[in-house]
């Protein structure tokens, strides 16, 4: 336990620190079963280290993935175990974390992505599934986890088209703006009119994008959809 504490006051000072990006290339020199606990245990911390331990888990993971296939599918095993646990608390910073991890690595993307999907697929709207995140903040992460790995592998996830579409109407304003991202990187054709409804709506949301967090508009971002879809 004391060195579990330790490894997490050296990872948390990483994170916190102002050249963070280049800090957490050292924790690859950490032994994979010793860095995960407390990377795992940062995901709960308030936004700015949360999205850097999200982050760090993309770059941690995929490296596991190069040395032993075993230990990172442990690591998505004990991702999909905490999304599937009945309490809500096992499940912030997962599947943000799953999907930067699949976004870096493409062996764990084409084994996971389905079960990433499967966290917003509506049995009530599709007739099957049962995957189906109910809490609304949780299920939004998943919309970012999609969006994080549609940027880097749209054709793994163009499938969740019709599911993002479905829900675009129904959600709050941050997820919104999370389904927007990801139809725009998806170059969703059929979400042009559903785009254009949301172009002039001036709600602010916070976005982590290209290792930043910033506010943005959901017009914005409708806007931005938009524009990749019909360049």
């Amino acid at each position: 336990m004391a060195d579990f504490r330790r490894l997490k006051r050296q990872v948390l000072a990483v994170l916190k620190a102002p050249d963070w990006e280049k800090g957490i290339e050292s924790l690859l020199d950490i032994p994979s079963w010793k860095i995960i606990g407390p990377l795992f245990s940062l995901l709960l911390q308030p936004p700015d280290i949360k999205w850097h331990a999200g982050t760090a888990v993309g770059v941690v993971v995929p490296g596991m993935a190069e040395q032993d296939i075993r230990d990172a599918l442990a690591v998505m095993r004990r991702f999909l175990w905490n999304m599937q646990r009945n309490s809500s608390n096992s499940g912030w910073g997962i599947s943000e974390s799953m999907g930067e991890v699949m976004a870096q690595s493409e062996r764990l993307a084409k084994r996971f992505h389905k079960q990433l999907i499967s966290y917003i697929q509506n049995p009530d709207c599709f007739g099957s599934g049962n995957n189906y995140i109910e809490h609304p903040q949780l299920r939004q992460m998943a919309y970012w986890g999609i969006g994080r790995l549609s940027e880097a592998r749209p054709g793994l996830t163009v499938q969740a088209v019709p599911d993002l579409l479905q829900a675009l109407p129904a959600e709050g304003d941050a997820s919104k703006g999370l389904i927007c991202w990801t139809l725009g990187s998806l170059r969703a054709k059929e979400a042009q009119s559903a785009l254009t409804e949301l172009v002039e709506s001036i709600s602010k949301i916070e976005l982590y994008r290209d290792r930043r967090l910033t506010t943005v508009t959901l017009g914005a971002l409708a806007k931005e959809a938009l524009e990749a879809i019909t360049a």
